[in-house]
């Protein structure tokens, strides 16, 4: 019986927002970041995701936030163009503003 909800997630907080990351960041994706480079750095750490759960029994776990900036959209992106299916994989979001 597979567990209610995987043991390995990825949280996509500075992948979708770079400006999350507060060390080295310019030597790593350098000043300028347009969103196609900063997809292809998502893509390759979701890949190395995947190929770690692939090799258990549980699916990955991808961990979203409108406040992450392209978080949302580079999941999205990913998933279509690895035509992952939906039973494969589980997607968290959140919300959290209020007035």
């Amino acid at each position: 019986m597979k567990p209610a909800l995987p043991r390995l997630g990825l949280g996509m907080a500075a992948l979708g927002r770079p400006g999350y990351i507060n060390l080295n960041r310019e030597s790593i994706l350098g000043n300028d970041r347009p969103v196609e480079l900063m997809q292809k750095q998502a893509d390759l750490v979701m890949d190395k995701l995947f190929a770690l759960s692939s090799s258990g029994e549980e699916d990955a776990w991808l961990d979203c936030a409108r406040s992450y900036g392209l978080s949302e959209k580079f999941v999205g992106e990913y998933l279509r163009s690895r035509k992952i299916p939906a039973d494969q994989v589980y997607v968290s979001s959140k919300w959290g503003y209020s007035k």
